[in-house]
């Protein structure tokens, strides 16, 4: 296509992170423009179609049937739910579309394989939305550890502590609460982030072998405080005391999270309080629902330890229920050591130097937090602008995550699963 152009993009499951990426449209309609949608939620259709001037023929009710229609796209972001990620994508690459993919792109290794290989027969390319690649923090660490001043990298410690707020909105009361429905475990639904910058941190060998444990600690019958009732609007006395009170946490004091919950239960954000109080007292209502009553049947909390071939070793943990959500880091080399905490825009190098005051030099690393409003740091732009240039036929940054590489990452998390449900066995990592 002529560079001088923007891409035409058609956009395929309008959710949260759909929109997000296609508004970049609206802010940079020199280098994309929004063509298409298809949704099986009539209201997405609407709001794609009045934001970006779609006409009625452009407008799908499904993704299967805009990959049914002549090809009038130069590109397709999908932001379908997990597990149809595989099943409307490989028409698309069969149909001659490049895909900008929402991670994870597969639930499991004979997905992953059998999209792999449609991208490998078609000659399409896919790229996944590992967006933190993007974000400056871990941009700055990626090139410290390309540079060799913190020498061969030996080991990788890595956490996610996830808020008291959004574990219980999303993965305890939530959609990704249940594998039924979201495909998936806590680890690949929440974490596969994580796990893929983990890897591409540690690039420089491949994984050898992989071992997990985790299970519900906080969130079971057994964890609720003495009284409490089933519904937090009905029957709990403990009600005001309780942390995770529906009326506390989505009523009186909602934050980012609660959009989610009037979204998946097909209320507007903006409805009265009042209406929003009667959805919650509703006995089939999950978000109404006490947090420690809902069987939950993911892990609140795991642990994985990654061997590399050439000896290196990485671990990462997941704790859900934190005070404040987090991403915490400390790479150990041979010359030197870098750690910092994501949030903060701010890691602390310190290398070895006999010569120096306590033999070592230590340096602090400030970043711009990114875009305002990116919980991403930056990413959720950067990475439209790299799938634009892949696009294009341009080369893109070294944080761009194509399908091969995207694979290590989820087949980390494949492994860690089935090690998981053997006890923490030490599996062979297969990618």
């Amino acid at each position: 296509m002529e560079n001088s152009e923007p891409v035409r993009i058609a956009v395929v499951g309008m959710g949260a992170r759909a929109t997000i990426y296609a508004r970049e449209a609206l802010t940079h309609p020199d280098r994309m423009r929004i063509v298409a949608v298809a949704d099986t939620d009539p209201a997405h259709v609407r709001k794609a179609r009045e934001m970006f001037n779609l006409p009625p023929e452009r407008c799908f009710s499904s993704a299967e049937a805009f990959a049914q229609a002549e090809p009038f796209a130069d590109a397709v972001i999908n932001g379908t739910m997990d597990p149809l990620h595989v099943a409307t994508t490989v028409p698309l690459l069969r149909r001659g579309y490049d895909v900008l993919l929402e991670k994870p792109f597969a639930l499991n290794r004979p997905q992953a394989d059998e999209l792999l290989a449609c991208a490998r027969e078609t000659g399409r390319t896919v790229m996944v939305c590992h967006v933190l690649r993007y974000a400056p923090f871990y941009r700055r660490l990626k090139e410290l550890i390309l540079s060799g001043a913190l020498g061969r990298i030996l080991n990788i410690r890595m956490a996610e502590q996830v808020s008291y707020f959004h574990a219980s909105v999303s993965y305890v009361r939530g959609k990704y609460a249940s594998p039924e429905i979201c495909g998936s475990g806590m680890l690949l639904s929440k974490c596969c982030h994580d796990i893929d910058l983990l890897a591409w941190l540690m690039a420089e060998s491949r994984p050898a072998r992989v071992s997990s444990v985790g299970s519900v600690f906080q969130f079971t019958p057994q964890g609720a405080p003495d009284g409490a009732g089933e519904r937090c609007l009905s029957d709990c006395p403990v009600e005001r005391a309780c942390p995770y009170s529906a009326r506390r946490l989505y009523l009186e004091h909602p934050q980012r999270w609660a959009a989610n919950i009037w979204h998946d239960s097909g209320m507007p954000a903006h409805a009265p309080l009042d209406e929003k109080e009667r959805l919650l007292r509703n006995p089939d209502n999950a978000y109404g629902r006490c947090v420690y009553r809902q069987n939950l049947r993911i892990v609140d909390h795991q642990s994985m330890l990654v061997c590399f071939e050439n000896g290196a070793t990485a671990t990462f943990d997941m704790n859900g229920g934190a005070s404040a959500s987090s991403r915490l880091i400390h790479i150990t080399g041979t010359r030197g050591e870098a750690a910092g905490r994501f949030e903060d825009g701010v890691f602390t190098v310190s290398l070895i130097s006999p010569e120096s005051r306590g033999g070592r030099r230590v340096e602090t690393v400030t970043l711009s937090p990114g875009e305002e409003g990116d919980a991403h740091g930056g990413g959720d732009q950067l990475v439209v602008a790299d799938f634009l240039t892949l696009v294009r036929g341009g080369i893109p940054s070294v944080c761009c995550t194509t399908l091969e590489d995207s694979m290590v990452g989820h087949c980390l998390v494949f492994r860690a699963e089935e090690s998981r449900a053997q006890g923490g066995a030490m599996l062979p990592y297969e990618g």
